[in-house]
């Protein structure tokens, strides 16, 4: 009787376990079913997947298969690659190292090299200790007692072609967000130009120029106007020298600053350089010198990978996301460009039982808009991270709704605070998120939104979004 009366209790406590999911799943598919009807989404084009992150079960979905632009959601496939390719604790490097010999004098006959590995972070602004690799240069030249170099300061920066990929768009190519690799990338292949701006209407005049490119000249046809926004936009690919500006800044500034995309950062680079020795008392001769001879000067490293995929998803870096994909082809392909890094990630999750021909990829950062992949594949990546030895420094790498990144701002003063860390997107008519909801009952929900063509204001957005969230989380 007491054997016959605990399976009965069994039998039952199994169908209330599976009453209580297939509840859950109801409520949840309701919830996404609510929030995709809306009628200000009825032009849109939206996939979303809700998965249990631990056990990996489907929750909810909308079109989850159906592959869409993510924008910079995409870096999330990109950081989660490079992690598991080239573990956390990888460092990029920068060697210098000098030819030829050193006279009684302290001359150095031969010339002082530095040769790229593709190290986003040099004289990064996210990375200020990457700052002292010039003043290194120049203390490790003091230590060897050469007080003049009477060859050339020399970049070798042919550990990879740069290049533009032909899928970005034009307004897009000579701004600082669309910023390439280099095999020696420098100051994040940015430079800064300063406006002064007075009433609307009228034309702005540049008054200074940051890390300019040797040889580049700019046409400035950029207006002041009473919107206070940056919709100043610079136009020119690495084929010319020149750049026309357009657009418009705020009215009456002194100096408002708008960023460009460095085509050649080496130059800016030995520029620096120069400056630095000169006034330091090395004085370079730029002799020419052929010798084979040669010897270590320096080897410079980035930071961990941890440190660089933190900061590429928190702030959304692109260049940061595109190095890590030559990165990647590199380390797969001995190659590093655009495709090798594309076929190396793609053929990593098809090894990791994810469908890739969901995976249109054209770059690593989610520049392009021609990039799609589907809710169901970034969820499955997700669900994979958290099986990963990696798992605690790529989640953590994430924005944190109300706290930081991307997502500071995002679901203040409510519950999603703390709770709701995701990847974001956003480009004209997309915006995306995939990252980790935890619920009232502290089940982690991992929960992927691509949205396109949407027509409503970014707000009403916002709101239909966190109004979803914050229903999830209570159910």
């Amino acid at each position: 009787m007491t054997r016959f009366t605990l399976n009965l209790s069994f039998i039952g406590y199994l169908l209330l376990v599976c009453f209580t999911a297939s509840a859950q799943k109801q409520s949840d598919q309701k919830i996404v079913d609510g929030f995709v009807e809306q009628a200000h989404f009825k032009s849109a084009s939206i996939g979303i997947e809700i998965r249990d992150l631990k056990t990996g079960e489907l929750l909810a979905e909308s079109d989850s298969e159906k592959s869409l632009t993510p924008a910079s959601t995409q870096k999330l496939v990109t950081t989660a690659t490079a992690l598991e390719i080239l573990g956390s604790d990888f460092q990029f490097r920068t060697d210098v190292f000098i030819t030829g010999r050193i006279d009684k004098d302290g001359g150095l006959m031969g010339n002082l090299v530095i040769k790229g590995y593709g190290d986003p972070t040099l004289a990064s602004k996210y990375f200020p200790q990457n700052n002292r690799f010039i003043s290194s240069i120049y203390k490790e030249l003091k230590n060897n007692g050469i007080s003049q170099i009477n060859g050339k300061l020399i970049v070798d920066n042919s550990y990879f072609e740069s290049s533009i990929p032909r899928t970005w768009i034009w307004e897009d190519i000579g701004n600082y967000y669309g910023a390439v690799p280099h095999g020696l990338s420098y100051k994040d292949n940015t430079y800064t130009l300063h406006f002064e701006s007075k009433e609307a209407g009228t034309l702005t005049e540049i008054k200074k120029i940051d890390s300019k490119q040797n040889g580049i000249s700019f046409s400035n046809e950029v207006l002041s106007s009473t919107i206070n926004k940056d919709r100043a936009y610079i136009f020119g690919g690495t084929t010319s020298d020149h750049r026309l500006i357009e657009g418009t800044i705020p009215q009456n500034r002194s100096d408002f600053k708008v960023k460009g995309a460095l085509s050649r950062p080496e130059t800016v680079l030995l520029s620096d350089l120069r400056n630095v020795l000169h006034a330091g008392g090395i004085p370079i001769k730029e002799q020419s010198f052929k010798t084979k001879t040669q010897k270590t000067l320096l080897q410079f490293n980035s930071p961990p990978l941890s440190d660089i995929v933190a900061i590429t998803n928190q702030k959304s870096i692109n260049l940061f996301a595109d190095h890590l994909l030559f990165e990647i082809g590199m380390t797969k392909k001995n190659e590093a460009n655009w495709q090798s890094g594309i076929n190396a990630t793609k053929e990593f999750w098809q090894s990791k039982g994810i469908d890739s021909t969901s995976l249109f990829l054209f770059d690593g950062s989610g520049l392009s808009h021609f990039n799609a992949i589907s809710a169901k594949a970034l969820n499955q990546i997700l669900t994979q991270m958290n099986k990963s030895e990696n798992a605690k420094v790529f989640f953590n790498s994430l924005p944190i709704a109300g706290k930081n990144g991307t997502l500071k701002s995002f679901g203040k003063q409510s519950e999603l605070v703390g709770n709701f860390k995701a990847k974001t997107g956003s480009m004209t008519g997309v915006r995306s998120y995939s990252g980790l909801l935890t619920k009232k009952d502290g089940q982690q929900i991992a929960i992927s939104l691509i949205i396109n063509n949407y027509s409503c204001s970014s707000n009403l957005l916002n709101e239909s979004l966190e109004a979803m969230l914050i229903e999830l989380a209570q159910h």
